[in-house]
């Protein structure tokens, strides 16, 4: 009896492995669209484009180590950590570099397939194959905080020689990022399932393999053309103000509270609404545009007074914009939403708000007040929030630009509505040019929400460029070298961007690793766009 019992505290306590479990997240794939504007393949051929989040769902982390050199690959070793604290490492396949992306990735983590449905809603032949698609692996999005082990360090925020995923972590590829499509030339109209495989050579070893297929439902086909909403002929000023005020279907609304509608579309280039503010605006008073169709029919909102004069505008890259009616007085307002391009919106809804909820009060605190340097491709931009109250977002977008206002602000491809709970994530450089950005956060509550600009500029940089035109030339490794030679002061940022070997002293080693890496460069290739 003591014998088995020693023997069964033995076999309780011996260390076991804490295995990765990789998935997709269906909530990226089903924001799949169709598009002829695809830089991978002939003008105007037709493709279906999407995002992809890559979660790790398991009780240990994915970590992924370069190892030997095998021609022009690089073999990969799986680390697997074990409960006493203890490693091990197996083969996992290859890093290869990446040129669209320039720094190295892990070869054939996803491959998407487009299958038929079949009338019974069962999944059916395969009709377009994109390829497998290698990924830097690093922490996007904080996904899921209550894992065991999720913030533990290290953390993975670098496309560099150790990649991976803690627990409840997601990295994500916006679906502007090359190879995030399928081709759909020779594919017809119809129902169809959007099939998502990670890992799909089971290279890494996890605790899960059954979780690895995600599929989408997707209606292939054009949508159906734009129609006149109710509210129409509103294209103008003065259309609204021969409206009857207060009416249904009048874009005349008159005093206003709280209005929201639904079915509206833009069919044309402009509509205007017309209210009656019945007193001063506060805190949480808005007016918004928001649409299902985010990524097709772009329209921008703008709020005018009584004379038609421009008091506020926002023009974002997708379709949720809001202007907040904080202390504007009593008056009457026009609301004119308008159409950004030549697409046609076939859906979009307005909200005018009037004693809602407050937004959530946030602030960014990274990038920090002094500037942070990212190396383009490499390295990723730190953002880290904090709530300052207890009223917390439902979700959280990103945005970049260069003037450091939300008039010109870009929402970051891959980005947009990140799950409330987080408060931070790892931005990928792919989206910016070189040089200085200001990069900024959007919490929504649903209804209200608020804008935070991180404390301090990002410097995107290329090692060795220190003029930012995407090339490294003997000129600048001339010029590091007579700042070496006479000893003089580095040019603000030389000391990060001249850096070749990452020691964080600026020496000849330096100069002579850019002149390597001229001596290797394409001098063919474009510049970084």
């Amino acid at each position: 009896m003591i014998l088995s019992a020693l023997i069964a505290a033995s076999v309780a306590l011996a260390p076991t492995d804490e295995l990765p479990d990789v998935s997709l997240l269906p909530s990226y794939l089903s924001q799949a669209f169709v598009t002829t504007n695809n830089p991978e393949l002939p003008v105007g051929t037709r493709a279906l484009r999407f995002p992809t989040a890559s979660v790790n769902l398991g009780q240990g982390r994915l970590e992924l180590r370069g190892s030997t050199i095998v021609g022009d690959k690089q073999l990969v070793k799986q680390r697997i950590y074990r409960t006493d604290g203890s490693w091990w490492e197996r083969d996992c396949g290859y890093f290869i570099y990446h040129p669209q992306h320039q720094h190295i990735h892990f070869e054939d983590w996803t491959q998407f397939l487009l299958r038929e449905m079949n009338p019974d809603g069962s999944v059916g032949a395969v009709v377009a194959t994109g390829s497998k698609t290698s990924f830097c692996i690093l922490e996007i999005v904080d996904w899921d905080p209550s894992k065991p082990h999720h913030y533990e360090s290290p953390s993975y925020g670098s496309c560099g020689q150790i990649q991976g995923l803690r627990p409840g972590w997601s990295d994500v590829y916006g679906s502007s990022l090359s190879g995030q499509y399928i081709d759909l030339t020779g594919v017809p109209d119809g129902r169809y399932y959007l099939v998502g495989y990670i890992d799909p050579n089971s290279q890494v070893l996890e605790s899960n393999e059954h979780n690895n297929v995600v599929k989408i439902p997707f209606n292939l086909g054009t949508p159906p053309a734009v129609q006149p909403d109710a509210y129409e002929d509103n294209d103008s000023r003065a259309q609204v103000d021969a409206m009857p005020e207060g009416v249904p279907n009048s874009s005349n609304f008159g005093k206003v509270k709280r209005k929201m509608i639904k079915n509206l579309t833009m069919d044309d280039t402009d509509d205007y609404f017309k209210f009656k503010l019945p007193s001063k605006g506060g805190e949480t008073d808005y007016v918004k545009i928001e649409s299902p169709w985010m990524r097709q029919g772009d329209l921008n909102l703008q709020l005018l007074n009584e004379s038609g004069q421009l008091l506020a505008s926002s023009s974002g890259s997708y379709n949720f914009e809001q202007i907040s009616l904080k202390g504007r007085p009593a008056a009457t307002y026009y609301v004119r939403v308008l159409r950004n391009g030549s697409t046609n919106n076939p859906e979009y809804w307005l909200t005018i708000n009037q004693g809602g909820s407050l937004p959530p009060a946030f602030e960014l605190t990274e990038p920090k007040a002094a500037v942070t340097y990212v190396e383009h491709s490499y390295q990723t931009i730190p953002m880290k929030w904090s709530f300052l109250g207890p009223a917390r977002a439902q979700s959280i977008s990103v945005f970049k630009t260069k003037t450091g206002s939300v008039d010109d602000g870009i929402a970051v491809d891959g980005y947009e509505g990140l799950p409330g709970w987080s408060n931070m994530t790892n931005v990928l450089t792919n989206q910016f040019d070189l040089g200085k950005w200001y990069v900024y956060a959007r919490a929504t509550s649903g209804e209200a929400l608020t804008d935070s600009f991180a404390p301090g500029p990002v410097i995107v940089y290329l090692k060795g460029d220190t003029n930012f035109d995407g090339e490294v030339t003997y000129d600048e490794a001339k010029a590091l070298k007579e700042v070496l030679d006479k000893k003089k002061a580095l040019p603000d940022g030389w000391e990060v961007i001249c850096d070749m070997d990452y020691n964080r002293v600026i020496d000849y080693a330096d100069y002579f690793l850019m002149l390597k890496r001229i001596e290797a460069m394409d001098h063919h290739r474009k510049p970084i766009q």
